[in-house]
C-alpha cells in the first residue's frame, strides 16, 4: 500500500455536525472546532476568512478550507464584522440548510466537523498549516458540492449503513482537497510527501515504507537511489527535512504507536518495527515521545 494511502486508512476519519449554511450580508460566523477539525466548502458567493496572526483572505465559490483542531477562525462577508459563534447558529442541526445574517448578498457554504485518530494522523497533520485553503478546479468543486449534498441526505435520513457511507464520502472530500493543495505550486512542504513525489527519491522511500523493519544503512539507501552516500544524504535532507536514518526511526515509532493503539503487545511492536526487543523499542520510544510505550498507550485510553 502507498504510504499516503496507509496513513489515510489508519486515520479513520469520522464526521459530525454537518450543516449547509445560507448567509446573507451582513454576516460573520466564528469557528472554534476544539478537539475536532473542520471542513468548509463555499458552494455559492464569496466571503472573507480570518484567523489569528494572518491577514484576511478571500474565499469564493469552489474554495475549500480545512481548519485543524484547536484553530479559531472567522468567516464573513467582510473582514471586520462582529462574529456569531457557529454553535449559536447550527448547534445540533444536521442535514438541513440554516439561514442567518441580514438581507444582502448571499453566500452558501457547507461545514462539517471531522475527527480522526490523532496518532494515526500524525504524519499528515504535521505537514499541514493551521488552515489549508484550496481553490478547487471548477470540475472538482462541482463534484465536492455534490458529495456534500449526498452527505447531507445521509445525515438527515439516517439510512441503513449511512454512517459508513458518510465516512467514505468524507474520505473522498478530504483526499481531494489535500491532493489539490499539495499539487499547487509552492504548497508542497518539505517532508515525506515531498520525498514520495520527488523524481530521485520516491522509489527509495517506497522501499523504506515497504519494509520499515529492515536494518537499513545509509550505504544501502544511497545505492538504491544510484547515488553516493554524501549526495544522497544531502538531497534527502534538503527534500525531506531530516537525515535518512532519522526519517526511518521516526516512521518506526509512528508504526509502533499504531500497533500499540490496536491493542497488540510491546513485543509485537518491537518485532514489527525492527527494534528486536522490548528494551530497544522502549529506549527509542522514550527518546522520541518522552514516555515509555506503556505510558503512551495508557494516555491514549484516558
Amino acid at each position: 500500500m502507498h504510504p499516503f494511502d496507509s496513513v489515510l486508512s489508519a486515520m479513520q476519519i469520522r464526521s459530525s455536525l454537518f450543516v449547509r449554511m445560507q448567509a446573507h450580508a451582513p454576516w460573520a460566523i466564528s469557528f472554534d472546532s476544539g478537539a475536532q477539525a473542520r471542513l468548509v466548502v463555499i458552494a455559492k458567493g464569496r466571503g472573507w476568512f480570518t484567523h489569528a496572526g494572518y491577514p484576511p483572505v478571500v474565499v469564493q465559490q469552489g474554495d475549500c478550507l480545512i481548519i485543524k483542531q484547536g484553530v479559531m477562525g472567522i468567516l464573513g462577508d467582510a473582514p471586520d464584522r462582529v462574529a456569531v459563534p457557529c454553535w449559536h447558529i447550527a448547534d445540533h442541526v444536521t442535514g438541513e440548510a440554516v439561514s442567518f445574517g441580514g438581507d444582502g448578498e448571499a453566500c452558501e457554504f457547507f461545514s462539517t466537523l471531522f475527527s480522526f485518530d490523532h496518532a494515526a494522523g500524525e504524519p499528515l497533520s504535521a505537514l499541514l498549516p493551521d488552515v489549508v485553503q484550496v481553490a478547487m478546479p471548477e470540475s472538482d468543486a462541482g463534484r465536492m458540492v455534490s458529495i456534500l449534498e449526498q452527505i447531507g441526505i445521509e445525515e438527515a435520513h439516517e439510512s441503513l449503513g449511512g454512517s459508513y457511507v458518510v465516512g467514505r464520502l468524507l474520505d473522498v472530500l478530504f483526499i481531494q482537497a489535500i491532493r489539490t493543495w499539495a499539487s499547487a505550486e509552492g504548497n508542497m512542504p518539505e517532508g515525506w510527501l515531498a520525498g514520495l513525489t520527488h523524481r530521485q527519491l520516491s522509489q527509495t522511500l517506497h522501499r523504506i515504507h515497504a519494509d520499515l523493519a529492515h536494518p537499513w544503512t545509509l550505504d544501502q539507501l544511497a545505492r538504491s537511489a544510484s547515488m553516493s552516500r554524501s549526495t544522497f544524504a544531502a538531497l534527502f535532507k534538503s527534500v525531506v527535512g531530516i537525515p535518512p536514518l532519522t526519517y526511518i526511526a521516526t516512521w518506526r515509532i509512528y508504526q509502533a504507536k499504531l500497533i500499540l493503539a490496536s491493542g497488540q503487545s510491546i513485543t509485537t511492536a518491537a518485532e514489527q518495527t525492527g527494534y528486536g526487543s522490548d528494551i530497544a523499542l522502549s529506549r527509542a520510544f522514550k527518546v522520541a515521545t518522552g514516555m515509555s510505550p506503556g505510558q503512551w498507550r495508557r494516555e491514549q485510553t484516558m
